[in-house]
């Protein structure tokens, strides 16, 4: 049986058929570096797949329709440098056993996460970097059941939005890093909830902490 299947190529296009016809039960599936990919096509996957990742597929718009039902074993979901991916599936959203989701310098993603998630309340761990926005969650945005949350090159963030933070009663791990714009936390605090908050290489919300004990 086929554990991990990776295919990267600098072609401007891939032939599914080819690939299907032989993989026929990959666990793993990286597709990376196809300007041209436009559609996942049905073909390509199968339902016992648990890790897909998708890395500089510039053309590719979107995820495969009736995720849920097409991928009901997907664990871990990872995408990168698609800057053209703009939705997530609608009909269902995403596969109910899905607990791992990272996005990568995929802005157009970012904004349709809002109700994404309202079958989905397995998801864990939530990784996204590289989006432009000044207050980050917006309300409602992410799943409840999140545990882990990582916010990472948001190079004009300048605060973290208090109730949409409070709004994930689970959340244990809050990591920030390299965003130089940010200035301040929650006046009102964090969710009691977290043990391991980790900020990295935000030089401004340091500087206001310094001069904050300064004061006193």
């Amino acid at each position: 049986t086929l554990y991990h299947l990776v295919i990267g190529s600098p072609l401007e296009s891939i032939s599914h058929d080819g690939y299907v016809s032989i993989f026929q039960t990959p666990r793993s599936l990286l597709l990376s570096g196809f300007g041209n990919f436009q559609i996942i096509s049905h073909g390509l996957i199968r339902n016992n797949l648990k890790d897909l990742t998708l890395g500089r597929c510039h053309k590719l718009e979107s995820l495969p329709a009736n995720m849920h039902m097409m991928l009901p074993s997907l664990r871990r979901l990872w995408t990168r440098d698609c800057p053209r991916l703009k939705s997530f599936p609608e009909n269902g959203g995403f596969p109910s056993n899905l607990k791992d989701l990272t996005i990568i310098d995929c802005p157009r993603l970012v904004g349709s996460l809002k109700g994404a998630f309202t079958n989905c309340s397995s998801l864990k761990s939530l990784w996204i970097e590289k989006v432009d926005v000044k207050c980050f969650p917006d309300e409602g945005l992410l799943p409840l059941s999140l545990t882990s949350l990582s916010i990472k090159h948001f190079r004009n963030l300048e605060k973290l939005d208090y109730k949409a933070i409070h709004q994930l009663p689970s959340l244990k791990t809050l990591i920030v890093e390299n965003c130089p714009n940010l200035r301040e936390l929650p006046e009102e605090g964090l969710p009691k909830s977290i043990s391991d908050l980790q900020i990295i290489s935000c030089p401004l919300l340091k500087q206001c902490g310094r001069e904050e004990e300064d004061e006193d």
